[in-house]
């Protein structure tokens, strides 16, 4: 991993096995960008309930796309996935106790709905 930020990207299905591939990816990029092993924790409970929501409401033939993103101050992680079509209309994330888990987890949480996609963005600065 370079100076300059590569982003890591992976595709995986939308099932619960995934959520372990993401969390071991993150964390190998974390840990190479020095983040302790408090930090570390707080990254894997925010990608945890942003990849639970993600699968839960994802059809069952779907994937994920993440992207990781390692800067120079900060780490950020992209969640996206195609929403169920189930009749609803879903919000994306709405103000729940997952939501103000991932908030009080990394320094930034961005959440949205474009037409049947879910995109959750998170972010961690790399030294508090």
């Amino acid at each position: 991993m370079g100076e300059n930020g590569e982003v890591v990207r992976l595709r995986v299905p939308a099932e619960p096995f995934s959520r372990q591939l993401i969390r071991l990816t993150v964390y190998l990029i974390a840990s190479r960008m020095d983040f302790d092993l408090a930090m570390l924790e707080d990254l894997r409970i925010a990608v945890d309930e942003a990849s639970n929501y993600a699968i839960a409401h994802s059809p069952s033939d779907a994937s994920l796309e993440v992207e990781i993103e390692p800067g120079k101050e900060y780490l950020e992680i992209v969640l996206k996935s195609r929403l169920a079509e189930d009749g609803k209309v879903r919000t994306v994330i709405p103000e729940s106790f997952s939501r103000m888990i991932m908030e009080s987890m990394v320094d930034q949480v961005d959440l949205h709905r474009e037409e049947s996609t879910c995109r959750i963005s998170l972010r961690k600065r790399c030294h508090d």
